[in-house]
């Protein structure tokens, strides 16, 4: 399962909308959002992209979990 943090969410209704919205790409054979932890678990062959595209079309942000790994270490080692 792919995980991705998503933002913009405040309510049962916003996670809601996010994983309808996502649910209906194409390749996505399972998502689940959790309000609680503003995260995403997607499974399927849909692309990072096509999922982000989808929670952005929804009004919200979404960004994939190993990313946002990767520039917090590339920090740490710049800095």
């Amino acid at each position: 399962m792919k995980q991705y943090t998503v933002t913009g969410m405040s309510c049962a209704a916003c996670s809601a909308r996010v994983e309808k919205a996502v649910s209906k790409v194409d390749g996505v054979t399972s998502c689940s959002v959790s309000l609680l932890t503003n995260s995403m678990g997607v499974e399927g062959s849909a692309t990072d992209a096509q999922i982000v595209e989808a929670v952005e079309q929804a009004g919200y942000g979404a960004s994939p979990k190993a990313q946002q790994q990767n520039q917090k270490m590339t920090k740490r080692i710049t800095a």
